[in-house]
């Protein structure tokens, strides 16, 4: 008989949650089928259900755990620079051509915001987890707070910045002219960075 490691199962189980979040991200959540998402990890559809009751608890999760690779980085590098100098590199790398044109490693809330407003509850506490994860980190950045201790909800600013910064990308996308969609990208990447750091932003990369 074939022995299989005791974390076997939770190992697939992320594969298929990595997979769902990658393709939810480029395709949208109606996009995206069990049985096409199930093959694309070498499993069956049948299969899908001894890891998760229904689609819904796994879009819950995949937005639950939906800090992509890009935000991951842009952030571990913001931290690391700290202050002023950390949020304007968030910001710029944030609102760009590079998270604009590649959605399947960028942030979930431009890609599945409009979805999710139309979810079942357990799918939109996901995002919502996800979402208060991310105001809290850009909350730490936020200069006008770096004297003070964290707190439990975060400031208006970081909301303001998130909800900025995430519309931006997401109309970006959205529009078919590729002037305008740069355009949007610089606008607020230089209102934003001006207005919560203390500089100019850069032309889109």
């Amino acid at each position: 008989m074939v022995r299989y490691p005791k974390d076997r199962k939770e190992q697939t189980r992320r594969r298929i949650v990595e997979a769902a979040s990658r393709a939810y991200r480029e395709q949208g959540v109606s996009g995206v089928g069990i049985g096409e998402l199930m093959q694309s990890v070498g499993l069956t559809h049948g299969g899908f259900y001894a890891h998760f009751p229904s689609k819904d608890a796994l879009v819950a999760e995949a937005c639950d755990r939906g800090v992509s690779e890009l935000s991951s980085r842009l952030f571990a590098e913001a931290e690391e620079r700290g202050g002023a100098d950390g949020l304007r590199l968030l910001i710029r790398g944030y609102v760009s051509r590079l998270h604009r044109d590649d959605p399947g490693v960028g942030c979930t809330m431009p890609s599945l915001a409009a979805d999710v407003s139309r979810a079942a509850p357990e799918v939109r506490a996901g995002f919502t987890r996800t979402l208060r994860r991310f105001l809290a980190r850009v909350a730490e950045l936020l200069p006008s707070r770096a004297e003070e201790a964290p707190a439990e909800e975060p400031p208006d600013e970081a909301l303001v910045l998130a909800s900025g910064m995430v519309g931006a990308v997401l109309l970006a996308r959205a529009v078919d002219d590729p002037e305008l969609s740069d355009r949007i990208l610089l606008a607020a990447r230089r209102f934003y960075t001006g207005a919560f750091a203390e500089g100019a932003g850069r032309a889109p990369e």
